[in-house]
């Protein structure tokens, strides 16, 4: 429920419900692969005390076999504060590039993507302008190498806004200011030939 939390720009994060309930009857898990690196392959669960002797038996009779130097090496990144200065380095950096996608995005895609900053997160949100498609505008932007997931899919209630979602993380400032150029050219494209 605070997918993401470690990398907020604005503001304080909201409290995840674990943090938040009294009665011990919820469950956080996690995984480090974000906020390091996807080959760490290392999860956690926080557990309320009742849960811990059940779930660590459930845990070595599922799967025997542990990371334990890669575990171990994590533990101690953490307790020497090098865990916690590393995340804030990347929130600095992630908030530059954030900050960077936000005005290209308005600059070069003005009338055809509103850009929505998040407070937080990995991407950002942009709503597609001028009656622009998204099913045509996701798969045209593919098509230019420019890879984006459809706001559509993602809405619970009706009817969803067309847009995309842009990832910025992994991406240097020239790698964004590319994808930005090549879909202005898409998008303009498509609202030349509806």
């Amino acid at each position: 429920d605070d997918y993401d939390s470690e990398f907020h720009y604005a503001g304080r994060p909201t409290a995840c419900v674990q943090g938040l309930d009294a009665h011990e009857r919820t469950l956080y898990i996690g995984t480090f692969t974000k906020s390091l690196f996807p080959g760490l392959r290392i999860g956690y669960m926080v557990l309320p005390p009742a849960l811990v002797a059940p779930m660590t038996v459930a845990r070595s009779l599922q799967d025997g076999h542990n990371a334990s130097l890669a575990q171990l090496t994590l533990a101690r990144f953490i307790a020497g504060g090098h865990f916690g200065a590393y995340v804030r380095g990347m929130r600095n950096l992630y908030g530059e590039r954030l900050g960077f996608l936000a005005e290209r995005v308005g600059k070069r895609l003005g009338g055809l993507v509103e850009p929505r900053v998040p407070a937080g997160g990995l991407q950002m949100p942009g709503l597609l302008c001028a009656g622009i498609d998204e099913t045509r505008a996701i798969a045209a932007a593919y098509r230019a190498g420019v890879e984006l997931v459809g706001l559509s899919t993602l809405h619970l209630a009706a009817p969803p806004r067309a847009g995309f979602l842009m990832g910025f993380a992994a991406y240097t400032t020239d790698e964004l200011e590319a994808a930005v150029g090549v879909l202005a050219k898409t998008l303009r494209g498509l609202r030349a030939n509806p």
